[in-house]
């Protein structure tokens, strides 16, 4: 089964969340833009969390995202901790939007799985019954 998303909810007016505001007078609109290219990475990775405990990942990550390393360090944390845009897992990283998606997509596609699997069996017991 899949374990990530392809698609979030983007709020049309989340730029004038103070969150955002306060984001943009550090890293102006290329730190906005950064930050929902990031939460798009975020959103494709392993059950949305961004594993920022691997070296390579970060090198990835701020190479996609236009910075060095320590760039890339330092606007993580600032997100995480000025912002409050990120939750840190353990020193890995995703956001409460892409959470709670994510959250939402499993349990339709447990759902589904479940029900796949219930007209399979169901299917097969036809079958059982069925005279050949």
């Amino acid at each position: 089964m899949k374990n990530n998303i392809e698609y979030y909810c983007h709020y049309s007016n989340s730029h004038n969340h103070p969150k955002f505001k306060l984001l943009r007078l550090k890293y102006g609109w290329a730190g906005e833009g950064r930050f929902w290219a990031l939460n798009n990475i975020i959103a494709g990775s392993d059950n949305c969390i961004l594993n920022l405990n691997k070296k390579y990942v970060v090198a990835s990550v701020s190479s996609d995202l236009g910075m060095s390393i320590e760039e890339f360090q330092e606007f993580i944390s600032y997100l995480a901790k000025e912002c409050e845009l990120l939750i840190d897992i353990d020193g890995n990283v995703s956001t409460e939007n892409v959470r709670e998606t994510f959250k939402e997509v499993m349990k339709q596609r447990i759902r589904n799985k479940d029900n796949r699997e219930k007209a399979i069996l169901s299917k097969n017991e036809l079958k059982l019954i069925r005279p050949t």
